[in-house]
């Protein structure tokens, strides 16, 4: 593959940024061209997104090792 095929099938697929001397689009800023809205909210929602998914799964945790304190029915058979 040439370097000019590279650039045509990237112009094709729509990954090349609309400026010259740069080359591919980063992650965020092609969803947010897909989507029509600012780069900086799927990057602010990509971090949200990265603090909350800890947070869950904490909580849930938390969850459940209560309701398995407050259910002994519920606990596996010893």
């Amino acid at each position: 593959m040439t370097r000019d095929d590279f650039r045509r099938t990237c112009r094709r697929v729509g990954l090349l940024r609309r400026w010259p001397h740069a080359i591919l689009l980063g992650v965020c800023a092609a969803l947010s061209l897909r989507l029509g809205i600012s780069p900086w909210w799927v990057r602010a929602g990509v971090i949200l997104a990265f603090f909350w998914a800890p947070v869950t799964t904490v909580l849930l945790y938390l969850v459940a090792a209560v309701l398995l304190a407050r259910n002994p029915g519920w606990r596996w058979p010893v």
